[in-house]
């Protein structure tokens, strides 16, 4: 990690923006207190988002999730932190009704959502479906069994949950002030501000990235954002496919939105929220309704 930088600005009096990339995105946080704290807890924050990066990438070799996905038909022992995501992956399983499945990695290994490559052969993708499934490993305790031929992917978990878990850790570091954490548009805001003035946050206008679509005021709570406008694919006829896969066929969902902002109390519960909604298709937004919370769909 020794080529990735972060940097620390003050924004107003007594309020600080620190910044660096991980995950693929821009990342940000603010914090209300003094300089020196905010140096300190800024590049804390940027060594334990390329420190649970490095963890679970799946394009890492020497990755935990790459030795997992390696070790097949064999119980292997997991470490505390990988425990409790893999547990929470469980539960995303079940509350989704199978919706949101880490086990598509076998799926994800065939698509490139560069914007040009073709997607991969159906026939190809029904031959993976067979090691898809939460119900087809074993998590007993801190214990993983993965049969033959499955591949576990956390992509679609894994950046609200470095959210969530930096937040959690930067209140306890710093007992006052305002604090947001936010990675690409997935954010926390844990702490309000101080003057109890809002969080502003612009949802982006995916016809017009410069732009905001809506601007939502939070004094404490979450916002993430799922869709197809960055990473998709495109078939042979020029339609667009998105990166959110149906782990029942390894294919992105027809008719659905392009994009699904959710507003909730937790970066992972607006992520699992808001990726059902793209999976559910044309049913996003009476899904959404039913959940409610503050949603914005494209």
């Amino acid at each position: 990690m020794a080529d990735r930088h972060w940097q620390c600005q003050k924004k107003a009096p007594g309020l600080w923006l620190g910044s660096f990339e991980a995950m693929k995105s821009p990342c940000e946080i603010w914090l209300e207190t003094d300089e020196r704290q905010a140096r300190e807890l800024t590049q804390w924050a940027a060594e334990e988002s390329w420190r649970i990066e490095k963890k679970y990438s799946r394009f890492r070799a020497d990755s935990v999730l790459s030795r997992l996905n390696r070790h097949t038909s064999q119980w292997q022992t997991l470490d505390i932190e990988t425990t409790a995501l893999l547990q929470f992956a469980g539960e995303c399983w079940t509350l989704t009704d199978g919706l949101i499945d880490i086990t598509i990695g076998g799926y994800m290994q065939f698509w490139r959502f560069d914007g040009h490559t073709p997607p991969p052969p159906r026939k190809q993708l029904k031959q993976q479906a067979a090691y898809v499934g939460w119900d087809k490993l074993q998590l007993k305790d801190n214990e993983l069994f993965l049969p033959a031929g499955m591949m576990l992917d956390l992509g679609g978990i894994g950046k609200e949950y470095a959210v969530d878990a930096i937040a959690v850790t930067l209140a306890s570091r710093l007992p006052r002030g305002g604090i947001m954490v936010n990675f690409g548009g997935d954010l926390c805001a844990i702490r309000a501000r101080s003057d109890q003035s809002p969080w502003i946050i612009g949802v982006e206008n995916i016809r017009s990235p410069q732009s905001s679509l809506q601007t939502i005021q939070l004094l404490q709570g979450a916002v993430a954002t799922s869709g197809s406008s960055k990473r998709y694919a495109v078939d042979k006829r020029g339609k667009v496919l998105g990166h959110i896969l149906n782990p029942k066929t390894g294919w992105p969902v027809a008719h659905g939105p392009a994009s699904v902002t959710v507003v909730a109390e937790t970066a992972t519960q607006c992520g699992m929220l808001s990726t059902s909604a793209m999976l559910k298709g044309k049913h996003a937004e009476a899904f959404l309704s039913e959940q409610q919370v503050q949603y914005f769909i494209q």
